[in-house]
């Protein structure tokens, strides 16, 4: 969802290595951010789910990150667009970036 955004809209900004671990690192506390607001303690529970769920975060970060570096490092994209994913602070705020 988040690479098709960004190459559709490429105007002068030149995306690095660094970007997409940029991006990595906001969608990975994005997530993050989610799951604290979502379930913030697991009354009486073992933690498990928290784990796993965690878990999955640091799964599709680490995806995003390669994939942009293999498909999207060196292409135009938004710097707008950009910044706004680099700071996003909720996946609320992440789909926000990629709105039309």
């Amino acid at each position: 969802m988040l690479a098709g955004a960004l190459l559709g809209a490429g105007c002068g900004k030149t995306m690095s290595e660094d970007d997409c671990r940029r991006v990595g690192d906001a969608m990975r506390a994005a997530w993050k951010a989610e799951l604290k607001r979502v379930a913030p303690a697991e009354a009486g529970g073992s933690g498990n789910a928290a784990v796993v769920l965690e878990g999955e975060g640091e799964r599709l970060s680490a995806e995003w990150t390669l994939d942009c570096k293999r498909e999207l490092a060196g292409s135009e994209v938004d710097p707008g667009e950009l910044d706004c994913l680099t700071r996003a602070k909720t996946l609320e705020e992440l789909r926000g970036c990629a709105a039309p």
